[in-house]
């Protein structure tokens, strides 16, 4: 559902429930309208299904689609999107980050999350 302000909807996918739910409860209470999705799958089908989608908040370590091959099919079937990148684990010299990928750390300070987000009008 857009919010009042039609700031674009953000979705929210990690494998870890209790995280997405953490996110989406704190940008709905400042003001955001969420999808919470529970894995890359799920969250490609609300990219599918809600045009509202213009900011996307997506776990680097999760099963099937780790977070940087997410964020490339993100980047192609949609390369309006924005994309954030959040992860408890280090990155390593293993791991192909896409070019100019913005990750944080977790936990997420809440701060630096909004001041990454699109300002609500």
């Amino acid at each position: 559902m857009p919010n009042k302000d039609n700031c674009a909807t953000i979705l929210i996918t990690d494998d870890n429930r209790d995280a997405v739910d953490v996110i989406s409860t704190f940008l709905v209470t400042s003001g955001y309208a969420t999808i919470p999705t529970y894995s890359a799958r799920e969250a490609l089908d609300a990219l599918d299904r809600d045009s509202s989608i213009g900011f996307v908040i997506s776990d680097v370590r999760m099963p099937e689609l780790d977070g940087f091959d997410f964020l490339r099919v993100v980047k192609h079937r949609f390369p309006h999107l924005k994309v954030i990148l959040v992860t408890g684990h280090e990155i390593t010299d293993d791991d192909v980050v896409p070019t100019g990928a913005t990750i944080l750390k977790k936990p997420v300070e809440f701060d630096q999350l909004l001041h990454l987000l699109p300002k609500r009008a």
